[in-house]
């Protein structure tokens, strides 16, 4: 347990340290470059994770590969083998990405962006250069994914800390001299790269095994077609579901509106800040744990990592959802940007906090290597949201796209874990509904909600303001805690031991 414990506060810390850099640099962004040219930078994270698909479950069938194979030298070697064929398959799938995205880049900037200033080829150039920037970077996924399967999250964390402030400050640099997009993309290219060789180096150190050559063997991606196939399936409808939002959104407004709207959907997806790491540090271990057969365990890490899911998302969550203008006030320092998005932020955490506690019952689902549920929920959904996220986004706008992606959300919270705890973990059904799903929110919105009437923070100051959504956050985190049955013995364990150091 000490092992996941580490590995979680490591790689919470890094996602937590690359995702402040990073809303850190958003007013610095919005300076040099102006809401509208942002609204690029937005559209090319919305491409980025539409094209996510391209990789064919290779990462996440990495890590489960990994995390079941014995780490004895016939495993390791294995798993060199593994790596290899995958690398090859993934470095193929890069130059790919990069070729599609640079081809459809003239069509976006003329024909799918409302621009109001910028000229179509102030647009198309840089999407063009980011299209490199996603293929340099693309490698540095499976890296990462491999480096989860063999736990190695606490140096992964380190490495990817120091990548995150490399990235950030060759942006900064880059657009200090030359304000432009291509001078922002610019960096990205080189950050992506010193990205995907600094894993690539840390990975195969982990694997290295004197005598052995690794070899790709076809026969290895045959093998894994079936748990790929289905997670390249949900991927696709995943990525579908998760950015019908705003492609529809950057069609339909104006730039500098969708510009707004990626500010919003920025803020809201610091949870995922959160999310992420929890989920690369219990998928494998849950995987290992399932492929063993030992299921006391697998309860277990379940509703303990479920809990400390609720505890990191929800007061989180809460504490945004009920003062949204002082959140975006304190990330620009702008009273009009703030009060513009503010209704968009509620909607888009509403669905950020849903889309978060369901990451651990699809880690349950994908150790298990049931993936077809996932690509029939998605395959419906999309059917369902593709004309509804249409028609509200047409009738009400941003505001619109935002609540469609809140309610589908809300609806894989509601019927999802009926399906999934009535084939795995049966009996663990309304312990997770009740204990570690509406107890934790229950307490969360009740204090957020009691704190907002009292008072919301002010927006003179932005330093106040963030003190006061900080000690908003401390009251509704404590308030969260004292219900979560299972996490209350191990923080009051640790406040023991750090007393008594």
């Amino acid at each position: 347990m000490e092992g996941v414990k580490s590995a979680l506060v490591a790689s919470i810390a890094a996602r937590g340290l690359a995702a402040v850099l990073g809303l850190l640099a958003l007013p610095v962004y919005l300076r040099f470059l102006g809401v509208e040219a942002y609204g690029v930078v937005g559209l090319f994270a919305s491409l980025q994770v539409i094209v996510a698909f391209m990789d064919f479950g290779l990462p996440t069938t990495l890590t489960r590969q990994l995390a079941m194979l014995p780490r004895e030298p016939a495993g390791v070697a294995q798993a060199r083998d593994f790596t290899r064929t995958f690398e090859l398959a993934y470095v193929g799938l890069a130059a790919l990405i990069a070729l599609v995205l640079a081809a459809v880049a003239p069509f976006v900037a003329t024909h799918w962006v409302n621009a109001d200033t910028l000229a179509p080829a102030q647009i198309s150039w840089p999407l063009q250069l980011a299209a490199v920037s996603l293929a340099c970077g693309w490698p540095a996924n499976l890296y990462t994914a491999g480096l989860a399967g063999l736990h190695r999250q606490v140096p992964l964390a380190m490495s990817a800390s120091i990548f995150a402030i490399a990235r950030v400050g060759l942006a900064v640099l880059f657009l200090w001299h030359v304000p432009t997009l291509e001078s922002f993309f610019l960096a990205q290219v080189l950050a992506s790269l010193l990205q995907s060789a600094g894993t690539g180096l840390q990975l195969w150190r982990e694997l290295r095994l004197p005598g052995h050559r690794a070899i790709a063997r076809r026969e290895l991606l045959v093998q894994s077609r079936g748990f790929a196939g289905g997670m390249t399936m949900i991927t696709i409808a995943s990525i579908l579901l998760s950015q019908m939002d705003k492609l529809v959104l950057s069609h339909l407004l104006p730039l500098s509106e969708f510009g707004m709207y990626s500010i919003a959907a920025a803020l809201a997806a610091g949870l995922y800040v959160l999310v992420s790491p929890v989920f690369s540090v219990i998928y494998p271990r849950i995987s290992a744990l399932w492929g063993a057969g030992d299921q006391v365990e697998v309860v277990s890490l379940y509703h303990a990592s479920a809990q400390f899911m609720a505890l990191l998302v929800m007061p989180v969550a809460a504490v945004l959802a009920c003062f949204p203008r002082e959140a975006l006030f304190i990330l620009t320092g702008d009273a009009a940007i703030s009060a513009q998005a503010a209704p968009l932020l509620v909607l888009l955490v509403v669905a950020a906090a849903c889309n978060g506690i369901m990451n651990i019952p699809y880690a349950l689902q994908l150790a298990a290597g049931w993936t077809s549920l996932s690509v029939w929920l998605n395959i419906a959904a999309v059917l369902l949201m593709a004309p509804a996220t249409w028609w509200a986004a047409t009738q009400y706008g941003a505001a619109g796209g935002a609540a469609a992606w809140a309610l589908l959300n809300v609806g894989y919270v509601l019927l999802t874990p009926q399906l999934l705890h009535g084939r795995l973990l049966p009996a663990e059904k309304w312990r997770w509904y009740g204990r570690d799903v509406l107890a934790p929110a229950a307490a969360s919105a009740g204090v957020a909600l009691l704190l907002a009437t009292i008072g919301p923070a002010g927006q003179e100051s932005r330093l106040l303001a963030f003190l006061e959504l900080g000690l908003c956050w401390a009251l509704t985190a404590a308030a969260t805690l004292a219900c979560l049955g299972r996490l209350r013995p191990l923080v009051a364990a640790m406040i023991v031991r750090k007393t008594h150091a």
